[in-house]
């Protein structure tokens, strides 16, 4: 400063044996005389043995902080979904960006989440922004050290260093609250002050970490912000494996070998003959006329009734196989692998090589028996027909005149006709434009198709996953010679011949033959399979498995990461701070006896300890500037509590007063403006 008031004198004019050369200070002559040491006044001071001041409030600081940090990364990876996840830990929520967390809770069928993540980083950024200035109460002891050891040694550079009355003041602000208001007139003071001398080393300290710390919480208040605003809840797959108690799953599909028990015990007096799989049905040759389990069976699993215990399918576009039935099991959830049949037929159209628009057809150059077609009272009638040996099966329907020819794939001969219709005179069963009487799978009136097919079993293994409501064919193997054989029995039964021409009645007007063809073979495959459905039998499962719908929290990983590096800084911070105050010098002060009484149990208190409390808290100041004059002020100065630093009086001479007084503006005591 220029000038220096006229009420201000220098220290060393109270100070005995001090230099001419000390600089002058900002304290007035009454004050110095106030604090002057009396004659009496004999407290002395020790070395105080080295300790963590704060080490209390520091360490509750550093354990919650990295509590959260724990806590936060438990739920994450303790509680991480690896169904959805596609992986544990917190490389796979890297790639995937996310971190999906099954917090759920069961709520009957359904399940709710808490989101606990996004509660501990709540909690978090409370407690962050509640400490700050248990924080800044540590910086106070490095700043109190620092003015200690400069107070001692008062030499002309020292006293550059120490705070003036206005930088006291920014100095209690800035370690007693941090506020961003305090922050703000440090600041302002620097930049007014750029062409004074620099300031000193403690009050620049103090302001950057004020600033480090309030940057520090309001940081991790936004990660906590982005954090809520970005986590959500979302409805998720999972699988896991069935473990649950019980028989195995038999959802399955093999021969049911047992039917030749059955028969033998049923009908004694037949012959019985033991070969292989069912040839030993030969003797029972007509048990589809004697039993009608088979009809039912084979009805419910062309209609695909809900009663059905097996279903037919398609997968791979073509390829028909057996599943079980939705009498057997609700596969909404469950996963699994099962053996099972399937079946594959490849058509080819017939009415051009056999030459059906030039009266009766004769498809003999083709390789087909002379008596197909087959006609019944000179009547073409609709039939599925085996051809095995040159000659044609499944006329006579309940016989199994084809099951010892070893004819695998096997070969059919398809012959369908459908009369007119009455309603609507073919209007909308057209042929498609541009199509040529060539491309067409019909010829004649009325509508004749004639179709020569192969047909070919396989043992396969197929894979349902209900996650995504799709089977997949595994692996597939020729069936033996016996079970293609058996298999093909009820199709050449005529079971499904008419189910099959109801399916193509408009397919085989309109399209071309092409795509006629192909409808016949997967139309012939289901059907096939379908119709002998009472010979099937449940097989176990296996890798069963059960996908259940759970509400998972997603925590973009950005946010989550971002306000653990955070906190961790902040504890890293704090636990800096608190190392920074370890071995710092320290005093205990010494009582004379006469004083000892005047002192409750606040023996020997620490010099950085009390100037710490100056520096965080108003009343220290209070009490030293408006004392009671009762001969304790002194003992009271080093007070346990800073409340019981300055005296409370409640008489009128103990009250104050505020405003001008004389030429300046300020607190007096009463009586004295």
């Amino acid at each position: 400063m220029d000038s220096k008031p006229s009420q201000f004198s220098d220290r060393s004019a109270h100070v005995s044996d001090s230099s001419e050369s000390e600089p002058p200070t900002g304290v007035s002559r009454a004050f110095s005389e106030k604090i002057a040491p009396g004659p009496t006044q004999l407290w002395t001071t020790r070395p105080n043995r080295p300790r963590l001041l704060g080490l209390l409030p520091a360490a509750v600081v550093i354990v919650t902080t990295l509590g959260f940090v724990a806590g936060i990364l438990g739920v994450l990876l303790v509680k991480q979904c690896e169904e959805t996840q596609g992986g544990r830990g917190i490389g796979p929520a890297i790639t995937d960006g996310v971190f999906y967390v099954f917090e759920d809770h069961n709520q009957g069928d359904s399940y709710k989440t808490r989101l606990v993540v996004v509660t501990l980083s709540n909690v978090a950024n409370q407690v962050v922004s509640t400490t700050s200035s248990i924080v800044m109460a540590l910086v106070a002891y490095r700043v109190g050290a620092e003015w200690i050891r400069l107070s001692r040694d008062q030499s002309g550079t020292n006293a550059a260093e120490t705070p003036s009355p206005a930088q006291y003041g920014l100095l209690v602000r800035l370690l007693g609250s941090s506020s961003i208001g305090s922050i703000l007139e440090a600041f302002v003071y620097t930049a007014r002050s750029r062409n004074r001398a620099r300031l000193p080393r403690m009050l620049r300290y103090s302001m950057w970490m004020a600033t480090a710390v309030w940057v520090l919480a309001r940081l991790v208040g936004l990660a906590d912000t982005w954090l809520h605003v970005a986590s959500y809840t979302r409805p998720s797959n999972i699988t896991r494996d069935d473990s649950s108690p019980g028989p195995t799953p038999r959802w399955g599909v093999e021969l049911n070998t047992s039917i030749c028990d059955d028969m033998k015990a049923k009908y004694p007096t037949q012959l019985a003959d033991d070969t292989v799989d069912l040839g030993c049905l030969l003797p029972y040759e007509y048990f589809v006329v004697w039993e009608d389990w088979g009809h039912a069976m084979g009805f419910d699993a062309m209609t695909n009734s809900t009663n059905a215990t097996f279903h037919v399918n398609t997968v791979e576009g073509d390829i028909a196989f057996v599943l079980p039935g939705p009498k057997v099991l609700d596969m909404r959830s469950k996963n699994f692998l099962i053996p099972t049949f399937a079946t594959q037929a490849s058509c080819t159209s017939l009415n051009q090589v056999c030459g059906v628009p030039n009266g009766a057809p004769n498809c003999t150059s083709a390789g087909y028996p002379s008596d197909f077609p087959y006609y019944q009272n000179s009547t073409l009638v609709n039939r599925v027909l085996g051809v095995v040996g040159g000659e044609l099966v499944g006329r006579e329907i309940g016989t199994l005149e084809a099951i010892n020819f070893p004819n695998t794939p096997i070969q059919l001969a398809i012959q369908l006709q459908w009369n007119d219709l009455e309603q609507g005179v073919g209007s909308g069963i057209n042929p498609l434009p541009s199509t040529s009487e060539e491309d067409l799978a019909v010829d004649g009136n009325p509508p004749t198709l004639l179709a020569g097919c192969n047909l070919e079993f396989f043992d396969a293994w197929v894979q349902w996953n209900s996650t995504e409501q799709d089977w997949q064919l595994v692996n597939t193997t020729t069936s033996s010679q016996n079970t293609s054989r058996t298999l093909f029995q009820p199709i050449v039964w005529q079971y499904g011949t008419e189910q099959l021409a109801a399916s193509l009645m408009y397919t085989a007007r309109r399209d071309f033959k092409e795509e006629v063809m192909r409808t016949l073979g997967q139309n012939l495959a289901t059907l096939t399979l379908a119709t002998a459905a009472g010979f099937y039998r449940p097989h176990e499962a296996f890798h069963v498995s059960t996908t259940m719908t759970i509400t998972v929290s997603v925590y973009p990983t950005p946010p989550v990461m971002t306000l653990l590096v955070l906190l961790c800084a902040y504890a890293a911070l704090v636990w800096w701070i608190l190392l920074s105050s370890y071995r710092t010098p320290d005093e205990a002060i010494i009582f004379p006896e006469s004083d000892h009484g005047l002192q409750d149990e606040e023996m020997e208190p620490s010099t950085l300890t009390l100037a710490q409390r100056w520096l965080t808290h108003p009343l220290p100041l209070v009490g030293h500037s408006f004392s009671r004059q009762d001969g304790q002020d002194g003992v009271r100065s080093a007070a346990f509590w800073p409340v019981n630093a300055a005296y409370d009086g409640n008489e009128g001479h103990t009250r104050l007063t505020i405003g001008l007084a004389g030429d300046r503006f300020g607190i007096t005591p009463w009586g004295q403006r």
